[in-house]
């Protein structure tokens, strides 16, 4: 089974676009299949689906892919598409970076992408002409996680970053930007950026035509969804652990020597990561339920049992500490639509 969730945060600050472009979200929400109380949770989370679906029909709605944020249309639906075809046929990341800035820069007046080398760092940075434009940060927060995915697809590999750079106060947890870009994050920074290699920059675009084709059919999803197909321990230990969670997770120690590693250094590196193996083990099961909670008929005490609990109690516990809410009261909350 596919999981995936994003926080409500995100959920709320594209209702709340919406809203400021003049739409009714009350249909909106009611499509979604959540109740308002679950949006008023700062804990909560919705599968990644949900949230695609949304997104699209947003975009539809306001005619921008940028959802009318500060009350200004940028790019029409059909731009982004149209920017991967310009980049498609470009020898490495590097000309791909700098044409699709170009594009872009082209269309927008307000908020603009640079590419820049320091030494052995590249840094892509994204800015507003206006901070407050961009209130809650969610624009921004969306432009570099979609540009990584993005530059990740064309070079067939993930793009290993070495740090993400986000201005003032950041908006959502430090945890919840680690787990969207899975290494360090540093916050109150000048600039919105990310950070990485410039060998990175010399990679060849591994994609075609053909693949494009392909990748722009579920474009939403390519780049919402956090991918697994990387070379992150993260992705690793993930694919180790699989998703039958009715047998007991492997102890560190073993995960450790099957990836090669000491436990000192593997843990290490998951803290490179922005993760721990504690917390990749709760984030699995956690966005696991969800999925279970919010898309199947299961009674709790056998999603219990899915998840490797031995007594639903303990479920209860866990889930209550992962989400702020009990079980029960989650599925309630989707279920008064």
């Amino acid at each position: 089974m596919k999981t995936g969730t994003v926080t409500i945060f995100y959920v709320n600050a594209a209702l709340e676009r919406a809203r400021r472009a003049g739409l009714d979200i009350r249909p909106y929400v009611d499509a979604l299949g959540v109740s308002p109380e679950l949006l008023l949770d700062p804990t909560a989370r919705i599968p990644s689906e949900l949230y695609v679906r949304l997104a699209m029909e947003l975009v539809k709605a306001t005619g921008d892919e940028f959802l009318r944020c500060g009350g200004i249309r940028r790019t029409r639906p059909g731009t982004f598409a149209l920017m991967c075809h310009a980049v498609i046929h470009c020898e490495n990341l590097q000309r791909a970076i700098l044409r699709c800035f170009q594009f872009y820069n082209l269309y927008l007046d307000d908020l603009r992408f640079h590419l820049h080398r320091r030494h052995d760092e590249a840094v892509i940075t994204v800015e507003f002409a206006n901070p407050d434009t961009d209130w809650d940060h969610t624009t921004t927060d969306s432009c570099l996680v979609l540009l990584h995915r993005f530059f990740s697809w064309l070079i067939g590999q993930r793009l290993e970053l070495s740090q993400v750079s986000i201005s003032g106060d950041a908006p959502i947890m430090k945890e919840e930007y680690q787990r969207l870009f899975r290494t360090r994050i540093l916050v109150d920074q000048p600039i919105n950026a990310l950070h990485f290699k410039t060998r990175y920059l010399n990679m060849p675009v591994a994609q075609n035509a053909a693949s494009l084709k392909q990748f722009l059919k579920h474009s939403v999803e390519n780049l919402v969804v956090i991918p697994d197909n990387d070379n992150s321990l993260t992705a690793r230990i993930r694919g180790l652990i699989g998703n039958d969670f009715r047998h007991e997770f492997p102890d560190f120690e073993t995960v450790a020597r099957t990836l090669n590693s000491t436990p000192q250094t593997l843990r290490r590196h998951l803290k490179a990561e922005g993760t721990s193996y504690q917390e990749i083990k709760d984030t699995m099961r956690r966005d696991a339920a969800i999925n279970y909670l919010n898309r199947s008929s299961h009674t709790i005490n056998e999603i219990a049992e899915l998840m490797g609990f031995s007594e639903p109690s303990t479920f209860h516990r866990a889930f209550k500490k992962w989400t702020g809410l009990t079980p029960g009261a989650y599925r309630q909350t989707g279920d008064e639509n």
